[in-house]
């Protein structure tokens, strides 16, 4: 389907994570929680479950994975955009900028600024179990939002086998926390964990790449909301597809290890052959859901991509869902939380 045939189809209709317990639907937006309790108790009891697994058990997502496609796709082939119109109103939710920026490159290299302020408190590590007990890291960051507990992640690191890397049958992943901040085993702010999980329909449905985009909505721990503790970044829809990209994530797979937040620098453009935004880094598996941000000032950007997949023909480059109607309607749905 075409990048314009997919917006018009588009319900903007999101699916939120089940466990027995509905919550309710409204608006073609179903609803449920995850299991188990919430605030202090759950956090120490997910704290002590993660800070006692051996790092060797936990598996990247392999995702961002390398893709069949039925030709290569040479780099001089991308479009400097989507060749149709806008699929609506531009929307963004604005952080505040900083000034200092570190130097571009396209080679994942340790985020160099403080980890006491943001993007190193935004941008955090991923942990959850699939329904047969497997481990599995991805990266996700938090939004600024009405609710003030928003993680922005990929799809797959909420949902589904990652293209068949996780066990035949997963739906909802379950364990979900959030480690802000994670440095070398260290989660200097905890293991927050998830209360609701949300990705688009369209991606439970069929698994398609270009709706490939999650959240999660955390608990709060003492009172106290993730947000309002360690800053959120902005967030943006229906811009350009072309921006200058700050990628941040925790790839696991070599040559990277997981243990620190990293990141890259370019200029993304869209593939039309693929329909994927596209930029040249190098990033690996564990990276899966890390921001993609736009308008970055060494703190506070918007995110308007995520590390989502490799493809065979772009062996140097990782992708992102374009964010249109779906991540507006995403973020919309999930605002308030």
């Amino acid at each position: 389907m075409s990048f314009l045939g997919r917006a018009a189809a588009l319900a903007a209709t999101l699916f939120l994570l089940a466990t027995p317990s509905a919550l309710g639907a409204t608006n073609g937006v179903s609803s449920h929680g995850q299991s188990g309790s919430t605030g202090v108790a759950r956090e120490k009891t997910l704290s002590h479950f993660w800070s006692a697994v051996p790092s060797k058990q936990i598996k990247p997502v392999s995702p961002p994975y390398t893709l069949r496609t039925p030709f290569l796709v040479p780099h001089q082939f991308k479009s400097p955009g989507p060749p149709i119109e806008k699929q609506g109103v531009a929307g963004s939710i604005a952080g505040t900028h900083a000034a200092v920026a570190p130097l571009l490159g396209s080679v994942g290299t340790p985020w160099s600024g403080s980890q006491n302020l943001l993007p190193a408190t935004t941008t955090g590590k991923v942990f959850f179990t699939d329904h047969a007990g497997g481990q599995w890291v991805c990266s996700g960051s938090l939004v600024n939002s009405g609710g003030k507990d928003l993680v922005i992640t990929a799809g797959h690191c909420v949902y589904g086998t990652a293209g068949g890397e996780l066990p035949a049958g997963e739906t909802w992943h379950s364990n979900w926390v959030f480690a802000p901040d994670y440095n070398n085993g260290v989660a200097p702010y905890g293991y927050w964990s998830a209360r609701q999980l949300w990705t688009m329909t369209n991606y439970m449905n069929s698994g398609d790449e270009q709706d490939d985009m999650g959240a999660a909505i955390l608990n709060t721990v003492n009172g106290q909301h993730a947000v309002d503790l360690l800053g959120g970044q902005g967030i943006a829809w229906n811009q350009s597809p072309l921006q200058s990209i700050w990628d941040f994530g925790y790839p696991a797979a070599a040559p990277f290890n997981g243990q620190i937040d990293e990141v890259c620098n370019g200029n993304d453009a869209y593939d039309i052959f693929i329909e994927m935004e596209v930029l040249p880094c190098n990033f690996t598996g564990g990276s899966s859901g890390g921001p993609w941000l736009m308008q970055f000032g060494g703190e506070f950007g918007y995110v308007n991509g995520v590390n989502d997949a490799r493809y065979s023909g772009l062996p140097a480059d990782i992708t992102s869902m374009y964010f249109g109607n779906n991540a507006g309607a995403l973020y919309n749905a999930t605002n308030n939380l």
